[in-house]
């Protein structure tokens, strides 16, 4: 039994396919296909149905004890790296696109600075594929909307978002401190989608508040709301950090008992925390206001 045929068979099981463990471990898919015939022929057992690409009874069995040792040798090949190279080599940090424009910037920099041998890596996800890719191992740290609430990830809570009504300035609601929710009732919304996590947090509040919101259109991108905001297209929620001094045709008002969304760091529970992870981290919860 060998460590690249367990990364195989697991790989095969984390993403669903032959052809697309071939990728995610490097390989070709003959090869990949090959580290899973000699594993069943060395365990005497078929491991996984091929048509469904599901564990059998022997697999299941299996890759819970292989993710373990995976990640045990993973550790240690970490762990032994930093202490050779003394904080150099890669981090690897997932977050979305709008955490990596609006507040990654300065502590991005502030890394550099500290630990100048070391390349960062920066994936931008939604915080549900970045939990998965934490939780697989891809990614040292996740900066994701919270909770997560998963055994095998631990939680630091980093800083609130704030949720406001963006207008065009304008717009009759411009330069006032709060409207009520009931006022938007015939004004057209551009709203998130609610595959992301804020989209759907704003979306069972609507539905709590038993409002009904006249839906212009649907988008996951900030930045895509904005821009049609600002060419008078329609209103939006969206987080206040993102609305910044560029965005001069835009105005945000408070609008009563909006959510707010709460941010902050993840890593898996057992992994091996590097001295870059801890020090990225100890730059973003200072930069926080959430301590």
């Amino acid at each position: 039994m060998t460590l690249e045929g367990l990364r195989c068979f697991c790989a095969i099981l984390d993403s669903g396919s032959f052809r697309a463990a071939a990728v995610q471990v490097h390989r070709s898919q003959p090869a990949v296909s090959q580290q899973l015939k000699s594993l069943e022929a060395e365990l005497g057992h078929p491991l996984i149905e091929r048509s469904t690409c599901r564990p059998t009874p022997v697999g299941q069995l299996l890759y819970a004890r292989a993710r373990k040792i995976l990640l045990e040798v993973e550790t240690l090949s970490r762990e032994v790296l930093d202490f050779a190279e003394g904080g150099s080599g890669e981090l690897h940090v997932g977050t979305s696109d709008t955490t990596a424009l609006y507040v990654l910037p300065p502590h991005v920099r502030r890394f550099a600075e500290r630990l100048p041998g070391t390349r960062l890596v920066i994936v931008n996800r939604s915080s549900d594929a970045i939990v998965d890719q934490v939780r697989q191992g891809d990614l040292d740290i996740g900066i994701v909307s919270l909770p997560v609430d998963q055994p095998d990830i631990e939680e630091h809570p980093l800083f609130e978002q704030r949720l406001v009504l963006v207008v065009p300035k304008e717009h009759r609601f411009a330069g006032r401190n709060r409207v009520e929710l009931k006022s938007l009732s015939e004004e057209p919304l551009l709203m998130l989608e609610r595959t992301t996590r804020t989209g759907a947090l704003l979306r069972d509040f609507l539905q709590l508040e038993d409002f009904t919101p006249r839906t212009l259109l649907d988008s996951g991108s900030f930045e895509v709301i904005k821009r049609y905001i600002d060419a008078g297209v329609g209103l939006s929620f969206l987080p206040e950090s993102v609305v910044t001094p560029s965005d001069e045709g835009l105005s945000c008002v408070a609008v009563r008992g909006l959510p707010t969304v709460m941010i902050g760091a993840i890593w898996r529970r057992a992994a091996y925390r590097s001295k870059a992870s801890k020090v990225f981290l100890e730059l973003v919860s200072e930069g926080s206001s959430i301590k």
